[in-house]
Parts: C-alpha cells; structure tokens; sequence
C-alpha cells in the first residue's frame, strides 16, 4: 500500500541564488525537491541537537553509525 504524503501548494519569494545553490548541493532535480530536503535537513539537525543536549556528558560515549 503506497503511503501519500499531504502537501499544500505555497507561494514564495526565495533568493534565487540560494535555491541554486541549495539545489546543486543537495544535487535535486527540481526546485521543489530541493526546498523539501532543505527542510528536512533542517528538522534531522534538530533532532540531533536535541540528542545532544539530553546526553549531557555521555556524549563522549556516542559513535556515529557507518
């Protein structure tokens, strides 16, 4: 069963620049993808952030996963 993803249709006024080099980083076909994934980066950071304050002084223990 495929899963649909709710999205509204916005209207924006973005720095082209920025989304083109927002794009070229991200390597995203569309402008669209690439505000997307903008913001899904924004939301893991702070997820990881988050992480790390809760840790305290364990965080020396973390190891990232490969």
């Amino acid at each position: 069963m495929s899963r649909r993803v709710l999205t509204v249709k916005k209207t924006y006024n973005l720095p082209t620049k920025l989304v083109t080099r927002a794009q070229h980083i991200l390597k995203a076909r569309t402008e669209t993808e690439t505000i997307v994934r903008s913001l899904q980066e924004v939301a893991n950071e702070d997820e990881i952030h988050r992480a790390i304050r809760r840790s305290g002084a364990r965080l020396s223990r973390f190891r990232p996963l490969r």
